[in-house]
């Protein structure tokens, strides 16, 4: 399914279908015959729980029976991560439409830090001593691809997708720097530096809100934590940060910095 889908990735034995996070007879129309729906979350924008709401109340009326749900590590409606409220809203909605869920709660995203690290040489943000058990995102779409292939095993569960590993940020910039061959640092910032440093990116105050929040969430501890449910799924551990970085100077060496 996809808003545009001349854009959609053309794959062996499957059909595109033009359908948004609405409610509109097309999108029901395209949801028509679908048993196991996975639900993706909707990009970041202010109106994202209703989107969503109206998606599933689309999927309900067009027969979905189950939804797998991309959500959040520790959802919760009072979350330091404001963007995981809505999450946590979009699970209470999928249940009290007393629809089959499987939940899969991703943290942060490993890979996402180490591109800051890349990028910026350095990760700066209220985090304080905080930990994170970050995962890659190469890891959760191993776990939703084998979930979709055996839905019924999965049935009413959430499952906390993270690494192996809990990491502070000075752990992160530390490991990446190790393999770039130069010293990275950890910018430790108050709140009212954080949102005044990301003033340089224009941008509406509930996305400032969210990138400051991802900080202050795991300086509160709301992101630390391993679990075990990505080897449960996949039959092997979740991938940690040194054998990430040691996998990408093997297929290439992407990360290295020769400026």
């Amino acid at each position: 399914m996809a808003r545009r889908p001349e854009r959609a990735i053309k794959l062996p034995k499957a059909e595109v279908y033009k359908a948004s996070y609405d409610k509109t007879p097309e999108t029901v129309e395209a949801l028509t015959g679908v048993s196991v729906l996975f639900m993706v979350s909707a990009a970041e924008h202010p109106n994202r729980l209703q989107q969503h709401y109206d998606f599933i109340d689309a999927a309900e009326k067009a027969g979905v029976t189950h939804i797998v749900y991309t959500s959040f590590y520790k959802a919760a409606s009072d979350s330091t991560f404001t963007l995981a409220r809505d999450h946590a809203a979009t699970e209470s909605y999928i249940k009290s439409k007393g629809l089959t869920y499987t939940f899969l709660r991703d943290n942060f995203y490993l890979d996402f830090f180490v591109e800051l690290c890349q990028t910026y040489g350095e990760i700066k943000g209220p985090a304080g001593l905080g930990r994170v058990s970050a995962v890659l995102r190469s890891d959760i779409a191993a776990v939703a691809a084998t979930i979709l292939q055996n839905p019924e095993k999965w049935e009413n569960q959430t499952l906390d997708l993270t690494g192996p590993e809990d990491l502070s940020m000075s752990d992160i910039v530390q490991q990446v720097g190790e393999h770039l061959g130069k010293e990275l640092s950890y910018l430790e910032e108050t709140v009212d530096e954080a949102y005044q440093s990301r003033k340089e990116w224009p941008a509406q105050n509930w996305e400032y809100d969210a990138w400051v929040t991802t900080y202050t969430a795991i300086a509160v501890g709301e992101q630390s934590g391993v679990s075990d449910a990505i080897s449960r799924v996949l039959k092997r551990p979740a991938t940690s940060l040194a054998e990430y970085l040691e996998k990408q100077f093997e297929e290439g060496d992407y990360l290295k910095d020769d400026t």
